[in-house]
């Protein structure tokens, strides 16, 4: 039987990483709203404003799953952590 070697600070340090991604994800909505008045082009502006409505669709769910993944990632890295925990605790025949 193999080992199982499990790095949970970087399970967890990749949970936390995954959690700001998706929040700058969230938070780029609003980056072509802001500035279409700046492209100059009302045209160009249309076919922005139009692509990123599709877009939306598209980030919400990107942002929905990579929130999912991360906190799977980093309750995956603290669960590992409490069991590493609890058979140090066992093997030491102390209660933890």
């Amino acid at each position: 039987m193999g080992d199982l070697e499990v790095n949970t600070t970087d399970l967890v340090a990749t949970g936390t990483a995954l959690r700001y991604l998706a929040g700058e994800l969230k938070k780029a909505e609003d980056i072509v709203k802001d500035n279409l008045d700046a492209l100059g082009h009302p045209g160009l502006a249309e076919q922005l404003d139009e692509m990123q409505g599709t877009w939306d669709d598209k980030r919400n769910g990107l942002v929905k799953d990579i929130g999912i993944v991360a906190k799977v990632a980093k309750e995956a890295g603290k669960a590992f952590e409490e069991i590493e925990s609890e058979l140090v605790a066992a093997l030491e025949g102390r209660d933890e």
